[in-house]
């Protein structure tokens, strides 16, 4: 009886291998391909659907490094926890809806006053040590960014940073650089006033000759651990 459950269970799991639905990518996925050579898989977008496979640009390399791949060699783009994947398109814009109360105090803030970061100074922190939510997205070449966070109620102050030559394993506080970073906040001297409106804020990023990843984060003032938010990410 147990040799005719094996051979069901083997069956059944070759004839939903053949039978499976294959991979269907399209014009600006996210994938990873396999390098047999080296061992190990680099993340790259498609480019462009050939005959004989996909053409795909390579993270970090320049246009030259440009390849035609077939689809056993690529795989879904892996998630990285803790943030999130958004979808842009260059003339299009894209919104999507959040709550502070999903994400966490980042203890950590040093690393965006650090010279090779360059975020905000550290007497701006206060404005960040809310709970914070992370998402990235693409950058393409010749384009510009802009991102705005949109708070629903008056009284939820969220701010907003984002930078360009985002590494998935150097994720912030333990993020070491950047090409570019920006941050957007009410502005005040001296001490901040929390009992003005909430406001939406605004950065814009830049890229000319190569595409990046784009880190952004979408943060709550002091205190601030909860609040519906509408995020809107352009790239023009």
């Amino acid at each position: 009886m147990k040799q005719c459950i094996y051979v069901f269970s083997f069956l059944f799991l070759l004839f939903s291998s053949l039978f499976a639905d294959p991979i269907s990518l399209k014009k600006g996925d996210r994938v990873e391909v396999y390098d047999a050579k080296q061992g190990k898989s680099f993340s790259g977008m498609v480019i462009k659907i050939e005959k004989e496979g996909f053409l795909i640009h390579y993270d970090g390399y320049a246009d030259s490094y440009d390849e035609v791949v077939p689809l056993d060699r690529i795989k879904p783009m892996s998630e990285i926890p803790g943030v999130s994947f958004i979808k842009s398109e260059k003339g299009k814009s894209v919104t999507v809806l959040g709550n502070l109360k999903t994400g966490s105090v980042m203890e950590e803030l040093e690393w965006a006053e650090t010279s090779s970061m360059a975020c905000w100074p550290g007497i701006r922190n206060i404005e960040f040590e809310g709970n914070q939510i992370h998402y990235w997205t693409d950058l393409p070449k010749k384009s510009t960014l802009v991102v705005t966070v949109k708070p629903k109620n008056s009284k939820t102050r969220v701010n907003l940073y984002a930078f360009s030559g985002f590494e998935p394993k150097y994720i912030p506080p333990k993020v070491y650089g950047a090409v570019s970073c920006e941050a957007s906040h009410p502005t005040w001297i001296g001490t901040p006033d929390f009992s003005k409106p909430a406001e939406p804020q605004t950065i814009e990023l830049r890229a000319v000759g190569n595409p990046y990843r784009v880190f952004i984060g979408v943060s709550g003032a002091k205190n601030i651990t909860e609040g519906d938010f509408e995020l809107i990410v352009e790239v023009k």
